[in-house]
């Protein structure tokens, strides 16, 4: 999820500064599978790291900081897609997946090389911002918009009513609907160790999240302690 701002020339200025190396990794927040959450089937997902917006009430601030979470060359990724059999497709998620677009592309591009998949993609631009872009053609489904608190209205599958689902193939026709009241979450391993929820929380449970998130880094500790 991402907050209004210029994003559009935010963008094009990361794509124009990339270098070619730039484009053989990517700086990732968090990978996991099998991922249920996020779109039909099975699925693995990707969090990429890096945001420059700061929605309030976002899931995933930790995914905010450009220099944070960890490198892995997209040919290490690939593989790690490749060697589940048992996923669809991607969902791509973060942070802001067009900040690193030029390496997704090369990554999605890998894949299908070798394999049949699905990709969805959340991004904070609008979709008007992105059409054209070569990441943007490899999306079978995008949900695009930032997440805009007063505009919660419960849908599944997107933080507020602002986000659009813009299907542009028929891969996942009739198969994802925004309807309210059906969010789920689930508690995932992601690789590299940990643990992690996942999915679309309810207002109340992000709520309560953002409340734990604040009372251990004000020197909470589970025994009352501080």
């Amino acid at each position: 999820m991402a907050a209004q701002g210029d994003r559009g020339h935010y963008g094009r200025q990361r794509a124009d500064e990339r270098s070619a190396a730039d484009v053989t990794r990517l700086r990732l927040h968090m990978v996991a599978a099998p991922v249920h959450t996020l779109g039909p089937y099975a699925r693995f997902g990707i969090w990429v790291q890096g945001c420059m917006k700061s929605c309030p009430g976002c899931v995933t601030p930790d995914a905010r900081p450009l220099s944070g979470g960890y490198e892995m060359d997209v040919d290490t990724l690939a593989r790690l897609v490749l060697r589940r059999p048992d996923i669809e497709g991607l969902t791509i998620s973060g942070g802001e997946p067009f900040l690193q677009g030029d390496a997704l592309y090369r990554l999605i591009l890998k894949i299908r090389c070798a394999a049949d998949i699905g990709v969805i993609l959340y991004t904070g631009y609008a979709y008007e911002e992105i059409e054209g872009q070569p990441l943007t053609g490899q999306c079978d489904a995008i949900i695009d918009g930032p997440y805009l608190s007063d505009l919660d209205d419960g849908g599944s599958l997107r933080g507020s009513a602002n986000q659009r689902l813009i299907l542009q193939t028929s891969r996942y026709q009739g198969l994802i609907s925004f309807g309210a009241g059906r969010r789920t979450t689930e508690w995932i391993r992601p690789y590299g160790g940990g643990l992690a929820q996942v999915g679309v929380p309810s207002r109340q449970d992000a709520e309560r999240a953002q409340k734990l998130r604040s009372f251990f880094e004000q020197g909470g500790t589970v025994d009352g302690g501080k």
